[in-house]
């Protein structure tokens, strides 16, 4: 009996392990770490919206999943998706605007099963003034371009 407990305890252990792959399916997968540019001021004119580009590439919807601060690990992270096809070999932006600051970060796409999938896009709070601002997303690749709406964050 305490033999069937024990194996009965491990195999919900490694099922409950296992399962999250299920939830996420390019989990495990080597990631690239995201690079990290600054650029100074905006124009007085700037209205933090990115300016459409002339493309003759197919549109991407982008849609931010979600966009928190989290103040004590000094990041603002961004989880984003291309909704409208799957494609690997894509590049996703986050881009931060607030308080005269303007920030990037970007990261590789990946397809998954109905979409295309930006790896977790992590902005530094280090030398960011605090109060709003808001996060946009884009993707880019050979054959599509797309950017996210804007979405509010509030840096403490």
């Amino acid at each position: 009996m305490k033999k069937l407990s024990l194996l009965l305890g491990v195999t919900l252990l490694l099922t409950s392990v296992t399962g999250c792959t299920l939830l996420y399916p390019n989990w495990g997968k080597p990631t690239a770490s995201p690079t990290k540019t600054k650029t100074g001021d905006p124009k007085p004119t700037d209205t933090g919206t990115p300016e459409p580009t002339v493309t003759n590439k197919g549109k991407a919807d982008v849609e931010i999943m979600d966009a928190s601060v989290y103040a004590q690990d000094g990041i603002i992270q961004v989880v984003a998706q291309v909704t409208n096809f799957s494609e690997d070999g894509g590049t996703c932006t986050a881009t931060f605007t607030g308080g005269g600051k303007t920030v990037s970060v970007s990261a590789k796409a990946e397809s998954n099963a109905a979409n295309t999938q930006c790896h977790p896009l992590e902005i530094n709070l280090a030398g960011l003034p605090s109060g709003a601002g808001s996060v946009t997303v884009s993707y880019d690749s050979e054959a599509k371009h797309g950017v996210s709406s804007a979405e509010p964050v509030t840096i403490p």
